[in-house]
């Protein structure tokens, strides 16, 4: 018999498993393709629930509906901040298109506080006037019916991600223990460390993530209303988000603050507003909190640092705001399945090779 002869004779012999597994295959890519507007959706409910899990753990001593409660206690404060803020920042958008003359005139006032020489007043205004202009023109230049069509698939991921993590939160573990139980014998154990294991890295990164990004935003709400600082509600998402990031990302929004409490109110308060911001948000929340509740939730079997900083600083350049919050769920399962193999296939590696067979 030919090879060619063989490999058919292979085909025919299986030729059922062949049909089903490329009939898997088709019906997955279909669910892919025509779920794949909705990932958005699909990440952040799973963000959410990881998220969202500890008040659900410890709500259902006292009530089954732990899972809804959990979900609207996390879910509805965001939601209510960020369209507070989209609303806000809609409001600066539209004054700055109906206001564009007033705008030079605030400049000059600006660099006129600033007592300046004149040639560098002269070459700054210059600058910053091209710069109104740029962006007064690139407002007007966005279309009404994408921005619409956006606006409206981005709240239907968000409805999404509400029934998502409701319903991890409600049946995640019947969920896991129905794929343990399509799962063959000699691979459960397997199967098994690689979910525990994912879960805990996946549960470290988000939990001590989103809790130390609530506290710091929290603690900033608190500090610029003491200093009386503008637009509170939208400055505080901006911190919400940038503290998302481990390590120096609430600077971001913090330094230029620090420049307008400068230029607006003196470097007296510029210096109070850096050093309270320095001492009370930026130390305790990053060298204190975030290790402390990663470490918890991972039980010991932490991430380096460094790892969850590229997760989240890469995925956000390379897919936006899903991508920020994919790219650390993709590192964990790598990472859980890196730690699988050392178990269980460098174990394999390393079983005695069998005895040759006597003559």
């Amino acid at each position: 018999m030919t090879e060619s002869e063989g490999a058919l004779s292979y085909l025919y012999e299986h030729r059922w498993p062949i049909v089903v597994a490329f009939l898997i295959f088709a019906i997955a890519a279909a669910v892919v393709y025509y779920v794949s507007p909705l990932l958005d959706g699909i990440v952040f409910g799973v963000f959410f629930a990881y998220v969202t899990r500890p008040i659900k753990d410890y709500l259902q001593k006292y009530t089954r509906f732990a899972p809804l409660v959990a979900t609207f206690c996390i879910l509805l404060p965001v939601v209510i901040i960020f369209v507070v803020a989209a609303l806000e920042a809609k409001n600066q958008i539209t004054w700055l298109s109906q206001n564009s003359g007033e705008v030079p005139a605030q400049i000059d006032a600006l660099l006129a506080s600033l007592n300046l020489p004149p040639d560098v007043v002269s070459r700054l205004n210059g600058v910053l006037a091209n710069l109104a202009d740029y962006l007064l023109a690139f407002a007007g230049t966005i279309p009404v019916g994408a921005t619409f069509t956006r606006l409206l698939l981005f709240g239907t991921n968000a409805l999404v991600s509400l029934f998502v993590c409701f319903y991890l939160l409600k049946d995640g573990d019947a969920i896991g223990r129905t794929a343990g139980r399509l799962t063959p014998g000699k691979f459960r154990p397997a199967v098994d460390f690689f979910a525990a294991e994912a879960d805990r890295l996946l549960s470290g990164i988000y939990i001590g993530t989103f809790y130390t990004a609530l506290f710091i935003a929290a603690m900033s709400a608190l500090i610029m209303f003491v200093f009386g600082i503008p637009h509170l509600v939208l400055l505080t998402a901006f911190v919400f988000l940038a503290a998302m990031v481990p390590i120096l990302s609430g600077m971001m929004v913090f330094l230029p603050l620090t420049a307008y409490l400068y230029i607006d109110r003196g470097p007296l308060t510029a210096i109070v507003f850096l050093a309270v911001s320095v001492v009370f948000i930026y130390v305790p929340p990053d060298f204190v909190l975030r290790p402390y509740l990663i470490n918890r939730a991972n039980r010991g079997s932490s991430l380096h640092p460094l790892l969850i900083i590229l997760a989240f600083i890469g995925g956000g350049l390379a897919g936006g705001l899903s991508g920020f919050f994919a790219a650390p769920l993709v590192m964990g399962l790598l990472v859980a399945v890196y730690r699988t193999h050392l178990k269980f296939g460098g174990a394999a590696d390393e079983s005695p090779a069998p005895a040759p067979a006597g003559p």
